[in-house]
């Protein structure tokens, strides 16, 4: 049986990946370029990965998150203002989780556990865009880990519960069985 704790754990660690490489990087991303893109530059980065992560576990291809990462580079090169950005961010991770990757459960449970994480979310970590650079990190961390709650919501499980794990051996006698019947018909 498989755990449902590998989502949520991986984007618990993600997170806290995205926080030490945000302090790593935001003092020499924005010496080189001006300080809202620099910062913008670095959470799309992150977010696009993220996205990676979540066309993974939902069996889609990579280039399925392709069009809205594109969508949130364009907004981080355009958008003057982060806390604007992070808004649009998370309109886009929605978009990317709910509507490309998991889309299985009905629209309105997928809409009104999106728009509760997403203004959580907002809120939370717009009230930390112009502070110090550990605490956009500590911000940044704080994101994904709202962000993990919407695999406790939807318990995401990589297979269906009602599959029952066959022995390799069962599995290759029944595909014998199934050979010899429909050659004896």
């Amino acid at each position: 049986m498989k755990s449902i704790a590998k989502p949520i754990r991986s984007t618990i660690v993600w997170g806290l990946f995205s926080g030490l490489f945000y302090l790593l990087l935001s003092v020499p991303a924005n010496a080189i370029i001006a300080w809202p893109m620099g910062d913008q530059l670095l959470l799309w980065a992150l977010l696009t990965g993220y996205g990676i992560l979540l066309s993974r576990w939902a069996c889609r291809p990579r280039s399925s998150v392709a069009w809205p990462s594109i969508l949130l580079l364009i907004a981080a090169l355009l958008t003057q203002s982060t806390a604007a950005f992070i808004w649009v961010a998370l309109g886009v991770l929605s978009w990317m989780r709910s509507g490309i990757c998991f889309n299985r459960t009905p629209v309105l449970k997928r809409y009104a556990v999106e728009i509760g994480l997403g203004v959580g979310t907002g809120l939370a970590v717009s009230a930390v865009v112009p502070a110090a650079t550990i605490s956009v990190a500590l911000g940044i961390w704080l994101l994904f880990l709202i962000q993990a709650l919407y695999f406790v919501v939807f318990e995401y499980r990589k297979d269906p519960t009602e599959r029952v794990e066959v022995d390799p051996f069962d599995r290759a006698k029944m595909a014998a069985e199934q050979i010899l019947n429909s050659w004896q018909s």
